[in-house]
């Protein structure tokens, strides 16, 4: 487990496909991680209703969703290192 305070992002990734590769590279250099997946779709305290103004016809499910992944901030570089 990663504390909030030890960990930092590493990237966004926009598909779960990109995530997924990201993931295994994490995996394959031994290096911890945690993945935050956000909808975007859904509407937040500081945007309540918007969702229901504007709708979701025609929008591609998957486009709704960003997956950030963290990883420890002594191990940053190397998660770096390890995604070139």
């Amino acid at each position: 487990m990663i504390s909030l305070f030890q960990r930092r992002e590493l990237t966004v990734c926009l598909t779960q496909a990109r995530s997924d590769e990201v993931c295994a590279k994490l995996d394959q250099a031994g290096i911890e991680y945690q993945v935050k997946a956000r909808d975007r779709s859904s509407p937040s305290v500081f945007a309540a209703g918007s969702r229901e103004r504007s709708g979701s016809f025609g929008q591609a499910p998957a486009a709704n969703w960003t997956y950030t992944i963290y990883v420890r901030a002594d191990d940053l570089d190397r998660a770096r290192a390890s995604l070139r």
